[in-house]
Protein backbone atom coordinates (compact mmCIF):
# COMPACT_ATOMS: atom_id res chain seq x y z
CA UNK A 1 0.00 0.00 0.00
CA UNK A 2 1.01 3.61 -0.56
CA UNK A 3 2.44 5.33 2.51
CA UNK A 4 -0.36 7.41 4.00
CA UNK A 5 0.41 10.25 6.40
CA UNK A 6 -1.88 11.14 9.27
CA UNK A 7 -2.35 14.90 9.19
CA UNK A 8 -3.06 16.46 12.59
CA UNK A 9 -4.68 19.89 12.23
CA UNK A 10 -4.36 21.97 15.40
CA UNK A 11 -4.59 25.52 16.63
CA UNK A 12 -4.84 26.70 20.24
CA UNK A 13 -6.35 23.92 22.36
CA UNK A 14 -3.39 22.17 24.02
CA UNK A 15 -5.52 19.90 26.20
CA UNK A 16 -7.30 18.43 23.19
CA UNK A 17 -4.11 18.11 21.17
CA UNK A 18 -2.36 16.36 24.05
CA UNK A 19 -5.25 13.93 24.36
CA UNK A 20 -5.22 13.24 20.61
CA UNK A 21 -1.47 12.59 20.56
CA UNK A 22 -1.82 10.28 23.57
CA UNK A 23 -4.38 8.27 21.62
CA UNK A 24 -2.17 8.27 18.52
CA UNK A 25 0.70 6.90 20.62
CA UNK A 26 -1.33 3.71 21.16
CA UNK A 27 -2.13 3.38 17.43
CA UNK A 28 1.35 4.40 16.23
CA UNK A 29 0.74 5.74 12.72
CA UNK A 30 4.20 5.72 11.11
CA UNK A 31 4.00 9.08 9.32
CA UNK A 32 2.67 12.29 10.90
CA UNK A 33 2.24 15.79 9.52
CA UNK A 34 1.62 18.08 12.51
CA UNK A 35 0.08 21.35 11.33
CA UNK A 36 -0.58 24.26 13.70
CA UNK A 37 -2.13 27.55 12.59
CA UNK A 38 -0.46 30.76 13.75
CA UNK A 39 -1.72 33.00 16.57
CA UNK A 40 -4.12 35.83 15.92
CA UNK A 41 -2.36 39.21 16.01
CA UNK A 42 -2.50 41.19 19.21
CA UNK A 43 -3.66 38.29 21.40
CA UNK A 44 -0.94 37.30 23.84
CA UNK A 45 -3.00 34.49 25.40
CA UNK A 46 -3.61 33.03 21.94
CA UNK A 47 0.10 33.17 21.17
CA UNK A 48 0.96 31.32 24.39
CA UNK A 49 -1.56 28.59 23.67
CA UNK A 50 -0.32 28.16 20.11
CA UNK A 51 3.26 27.88 21.39
CA UNK A 52 2.15 25.24 23.88
CA UNK A 53 0.40 23.27 21.14
CA UNK A 54 3.51 23.40 18.95
CA UNK A 55 5.67 22.11 21.81
CA UNK A 56 3.50 18.99 22.00
CA UNK A 57 5.22 17.65 18.88
CA UNK A 58 7.79 16.31 21.36
CA UNK A 59 5.17 13.76 22.48
CA UNK A 60 5.23 12.13 19.05
CA UNK A 61 8.09 9.80 19.96
CA UNK A 62 7.05 6.49 18.36
CA UNK A 63 8.28 7.45 14.88
CA UNK A 64 10.94 9.65 13.35
CA UNK A 65 8.78 10.40 10.30
CA UNK A 66 7.27 13.60 11.65
CA UNK A 67 6.87 16.80 9.67
CA UNK A 68 5.78 20.06 11.28
CA UNK A 69 3.91 22.75 9.41
CA UNK A 70 3.70 25.73 11.74
CA UNK A 71 2.17 28.89 10.30
CA UNK A 72 3.87 32.14 11.43
CA UNK A 73 0.58 34.06 11.35
CA UNK A 74 -3.05 33.09 11.63
CA UNK A 75 -4.50 31.80 8.37
CA UNK A 76 -7.91 30.91 9.74
CA UNK A 77 -9.58 27.53 9.57
CA UNK A 78 -10.48 27.71 5.89
CA UNK A 79 -6.99 28.46 4.60
CA UNK A 80 -5.08 26.47 7.22
CA UNK A 81 -6.91 23.24 6.35
CA UNK A 82 -6.69 23.60 2.58
CA UNK A 83 -3.00 24.50 2.85
CA UNK A 84 -1.92 21.40 4.76
CA UNK A 85 -4.20 18.96 2.89
CA UNK A 86 -2.85 20.24 -0.42
CA UNK A 87 0.68 19.86 0.92
CA UNK A 88 0.09 16.33 2.20
CA UNK A 89 -1.53 14.89 -0.92
CA UNK A 90 1.03 16.55 -3.18
CA UNK A 91 3.77 14.64 -1.33
CA UNK A 92 2.04 11.33 -0.69
CA UNK A 93 -0.85 11.10 -3.15
CA UNK A 94 -3.33 10.60 -0.31
CA UNK A 95 -3.79 11.50 3.35
CA UNK A 96 -5.82 10.81 6.49
CA UNK A 97 -6.85 14.02 8.23
CA UNK A 98 -7.61 14.42 11.94
CA UNK A 99 -8.71 17.64 13.59
CA UNK A 100 -7.43 18.42 17.08
CA UNK A 101 -10.75 17.72 18.82
CA UNK A 102 -11.11 14.13 17.63
CA UNK A 103 -10.08 10.75 19.04
CA UNK A 104 -9.67 7.89 16.56
CA UNK A 105 -10.86 4.44 17.50
CA UNK A 106 -8.63 1.43 16.89
CA UNK A 107 -10.34 0.68 13.56
CA UNK A 108 -10.31 4.07 11.87
CA UNK A 109 -6.79 4.00 10.43
CA UNK A 110 -6.99 0.39 9.14
CA UNK A 111 -10.36 1.14 7.56
CA UNK A 112 -9.15 4.40 5.99
CA UNK A 113 -6.00 2.84 4.58
CA UNK A 114 -7.86 -0.12 3.05
CA UNK A 115 -10.56 2.10 1.55
CA UNK A 116 -7.94 4.44 0.11
CA UNK A 117 -6.28 1.47 -1.52
CA UNK A 118 -9.48 -0.24 -2.65
CA UNK A 119 -11.05 2.86 -4.21
CA UNK A 120 -7.92 4.60 -5.43
CA UNK A 121 -9.04 4.50 -9.06
CA UNK A 122 -12.77 4.82 -8.46
CA UNK A 123 -13.46 8.35 -9.64
CA UNK A 124 -17.00 8.10 -8.30
CA UNK A 125 -15.67 8.26 -4.71
CA UNK A 126 -13.62 11.28 -3.61
CA UNK A 127 -13.84 11.33 0.19
CA UNK A 128 -13.75 8.72 2.97
CA UNK A 129 -15.35 9.55 6.32
CA UNK A 130 -14.59 8.04 9.71
CA UNK A 131 -17.28 9.74 11.80
CA UNK A 132 -20.71 8.16 11.38
CA UNK A 133 -23.69 9.84 13.00
CA UNK A 134 -26.55 7.75 11.60
CA UNK A 135 -28.08 5.24 14.04
CA UNK A 136 -28.51 1.69 12.78
CA UNK A 137 -32.30 1.96 12.63
CA UNK A 138 -32.04 4.70 10.00
CA UNK A 139 -29.70 2.73 7.73
CA UNK A 140 -31.10 0.77 4.80
CA UNK A 141 -28.53 -1.98 5.30
CA UNK A 142 -26.73 -1.70 8.61
CA UNK A 143 -25.09 -5.10 8.14
CA UNK A 144 -23.08 -3.75 5.22
CA UNK A 145 -19.83 -2.14 6.34
CA UNK A 146 -19.99 0.99 4.21
CA UNK A 147 -22.42 3.13 2.27
CA UNK A 148 -22.22 5.95 -0.22
CA UNK A 149 -23.48 9.34 0.88
CA UNK A 150 -23.66 12.91 -0.39
CA UNK A 151 -22.47 14.32 2.94
CA UNK A 152 -18.78 14.29 3.91
CA UNK A 153 -17.82 14.44 7.57
CA UNK A 154 -14.96 16.88 8.00
CA UNK A 155 -13.37 16.05 11.38
CA UNK A 156 -11.77 12.71 10.49
CA UNK A 157 -11.52 11.83 6.83
CA UNK A 158 -9.27 10.79 3.99
CA UNK A 159 -8.84 11.61 0.33
CA UNK A 160 -6.57 11.33 -2.70
CA UNK A 161 -4.72 13.91 -4.76
CA UNK A 162 -6.93 13.02 -7.77
CA UNK A 163 -9.93 14.35 -5.83
CA UNK A 164 -8.41 17.17 -3.78
CA UNK A 165 -6.68 18.65 -6.80
CA UNK A 166 -10.19 19.54 -8.05
CA UNK A 167 -11.06 21.45 -4.89
CA UNK A 168 -12.70 24.73 -5.91
CA UNK A 169 -12.62 27.33 -3.17
CA UNK A 170 -14.42 29.95 -5.24
CA UNK A 171 -17.95 28.58 -4.63
CA UNK A 172 -18.83 29.55 -8.20
CA UNK A 173 -20.80 26.37 -8.81
CA UNK A 174 -22.59 26.55 -5.46
CA UNK A 175 -23.65 30.16 -5.88
CA UNK A 176 -24.87 29.60 -9.42
CA UNK A 177 -26.53 26.21 -8.95
CA UNK A 178 -30.31 26.37 -9.24
CA UNK A 179 -32.63 25.34 -6.44
CA UNK A 180 -33.81 22.49 -8.67
CA UNK A 181 -30.23 21.29 -9.19
CA UNK A 182 -29.50 21.32 -5.47
CA UNK A 183 -32.84 19.67 -4.72
CA UNK A 184 -31.88 16.80 -7.02
CA UNK A 185 -28.78 16.23 -4.88
CA UNK A 186 -30.20 16.67 -1.38
CA UNK A 187 -33.71 15.43 -2.10
CA UNK A 188 -35.92 18.39 -1.24
CA UNK A 189 -36.57 22.02 -2.07
CA UNK A 190 -36.21 23.00 1.60
CA UNK A 191 -32.82 21.31 1.66
CA UNK A 192 -31.77 23.17 -1.47
CA UNK A 193 -32.79 26.50 0.08
CA UNK A 194 -30.91 25.67 3.29
CA UNK A 195 -27.76 24.97 1.31
CA UNK A 196 -28.18 28.21 -0.61
CA UNK A 197 -28.02 29.90 2.81
CA UNK A 198 -24.95 27.89 3.84
CA UNK A 199 -23.09 28.72 0.66
CA UNK A 200 -24.01 32.41 0.93
CA UNK A 201 -22.69 32.54 4.50
CA UNK A 202 -19.45 30.91 3.37
CA UNK A 203 -19.02 33.21 0.38
CA UNK A 204 -19.58 36.30 2.57
CA UNK A 205 -16.98 34.98 5.06
CA UNK A 206 -19.54 35.02 7.83
CA UNK A 207 -18.07 31.60 8.61
CA UNK A 208 -14.52 30.53 7.87
CA UNK A 209 -15.26 27.16 6.31
CA UNK A 210 -13.40 24.99 3.88
CA UNK A 211 -15.95 22.20 4.36
CA UNK A 212 -18.83 23.88 2.51
CA UNK A 213 -16.48 24.59 -0.37
CA UNK A 214 -15.43 20.95 -0.41
CA UNK A 215 -19.06 19.81 -0.38
CA UNK A 216 -19.78 22.10 -3.31
CA UNK A 217 -16.75 20.72 -5.16
CA UNK A 218 -18.01 17.16 -4.69
CA UNK A 219 -21.57 18.00 -5.69
CA UNK A 220 -20.46 19.91 -8.77
CA UNK A 221 -18.91 16.67 -10.09
CA UNK A 222 -21.75 14.43 -8.89
CA UNK A 223 -19.24 12.45 -6.82
CA UNK A 224 -19.76 10.61 -3.55
CA UNK A 225 -18.45 10.03 -0.05
CA UNK A 226 -17.72 6.59 1.37
CA UNK A 227 -18.93 6.37 4.96
CA UNK A 228 -18.70 3.53 7.48
CA UNK A 229 -22.03 2.30 8.80
CA UNK A 230 -20.44 2.22 12.26
CA UNK A 231 -18.76 5.06 14.09
CA UNK A 232 -14.95 4.94 14.11
CA UNK A 233 -14.09 8.32 15.68
CA UNK A 234 -15.07 10.31 18.79
CA UNK A 235 -15.63 14.06 18.57
CA UNK A 236 -15.17 16.51 21.45
CA UNK A 237 -15.37 19.92 19.81
CA UNK A 238 -18.64 21.32 21.06
CA UNK A 239 -17.34 22.57 24.39
CA UNK A 240 -14.83 25.16 23.14
CA UNK A 241 -14.82 25.30 19.36
CA UNK A 242 -13.92 28.59 17.69
CA UNK A 243 -16.61 28.16 15.05
CA UNK A 244 -19.26 26.42 17.16
CA UNK A 245 -22.44 28.40 17.88
CA UNK A 246 -24.62 25.65 19.38
CA UNK A 247 -24.60 22.08 20.61
CA UNK A 248 -25.25 19.34 18.08
CA UNK A 249 -28.91 18.18 17.83
CA UNK A 250 -27.92 14.51 17.75
CA UNK A 251 -26.27 11.96 20.02
CA UNK A 252 -22.84 10.64 19.16
CA UNK A 253 -22.68 6.91 18.54
CA UNK A 254 -20.34 4.65 20.49
CA UNK A 255 -17.09 3.58 18.88
CA UNK A 256 -17.30 0.35 16.95
CA UNK A 257 -14.97 -2.24 18.46
CA UNK A 258 -14.99 -4.88 15.70
CA UNK A 259 -13.02 -4.95 12.46
CA UNK A 260 -15.33 -3.23 10.01
CA UNK A 261 -13.34 -4.46 7.04
CA UNK A 262 -14.73 -7.97 7.55
CA UNK A 263 -18.24 -6.81 6.65
CA UNK A 264 -17.32 -5.00 3.45
CA UNK A 265 -18.56 -6.19 0.09
CA UNK A 266 -16.99 -5.25 -3.21
CA UNK A 267 -19.31 -2.30 -3.73
CA UNK A 268 -21.17 0.29 -1.69
CA UNK A 269 -24.51 1.84 -2.58
CA UNK A 270 -26.07 5.22 -1.92
CA UNK A 271 -28.36 5.05 1.10
CA UNK A 272 -31.14 7.64 0.56
CA UNK A 273 -32.72 6.82 3.94
CA UNK A 274 -29.50 7.56 5.80
CA UNK A 275 -28.94 10.73 3.77
CA UNK A 276 -32.44 11.93 4.57
CA UNK A 277 -31.65 11.53 8.29
CA UNK A 278 -28.36 13.44 7.92
CA UNK A 279 -29.97 16.16 5.82
CA UNK A 280 -32.76 16.80 8.29
CA UNK A 281 -31.03 16.10 11.61
CA UNK A 282 -27.56 17.48 10.95
CA UNK A 283 -28.06 20.14 8.28
CA UNK A 284 -31.64 21.21 9.10
CA UNK A 285 -32.95 20.62 5.59
CA UNK A 286 -36.56 21.46 6.39
CA UNK A 287 -38.76 24.58 6.46
CA UNK A 288 -37.94 25.25 10.12
CA UNK A 289 -34.23 24.95 9.30
CA UNK A 290 -34.59 27.48 6.49
CA UNK A 291 -36.30 29.91 8.86
CA UNK A 292 -33.67 29.31 11.53
CA UNK A 293 -30.99 29.80 8.89
CA UNK A 294 -32.09 33.41 8.51
CA UNK A 295 -31.51 33.95 12.23
CA UNK A 296 -28.15 32.15 12.08
CA UNK A 297 -27.05 34.33 9.18
CA UNK A 298 -27.98 37.44 11.17
CA UNK A 299 -26.05 36.16 14.21
CA UNK A 300 -23.01 35.36 12.08
CA UNK A 301 -23.15 38.78 10.44
CA UNK A 302 -23.33 40.49 13.83
CA UNK A 303 -20.42 38.45 15.13
CA UNK A 304 -18.36 39.32 12.06
CA UNK A 305 -19.19 43.03 12.49
CA UNK A 306 -18.18 42.98 16.16
CA UNK A 307 -14.97 41.17 15.30
CA UNK A 308 -14.13 43.78 12.66
CA UNK A 309 -14.82 46.56 15.14
CA UNK A 310 -12.43 45.00 17.65
CA UNK A 311 -9.72 44.77 15.00
CA UNK A 312 -10.21 48.40 14.06
CA UNK A 313 -10.13 49.43 17.73
CA UNK A 314 -6.88 47.56 18.26
CA UNK A 315 -5.40 49.43 15.30
CA UNK A 316 -6.63 52.77 16.65
CA UNK A 317 -8.93 53.32 13.67
CA UNK A 318 -12.22 53.64 15.51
Amino acid sequence: MTETPVVVIAYNRPDKVRRLITRLSTLKPPTIIFAVDGPKPGRQEDELKVQEVRSLVELINWTDRVETRFQPTNLGLRTAVTDVVSHAVSLHGQAIIMEEDTLPGANWFPYAREMLERHRDNSRIEHISGYNLVPQRFLSNGLEGSRLTRYPESIAWATWDRAWDKFDGSLDWALNASVAELARIVGSRAGALRWKQNFADAEANRISTWAYRWIASLWSRDSFVLSPNQNLVTYAGYDAGTHTLMKAPWSELSLYEGDLRQSLSGTADLDPRADEWVGKRVFAENPFGVARGVAITAALAARKMNRNRRVLAQRGLS
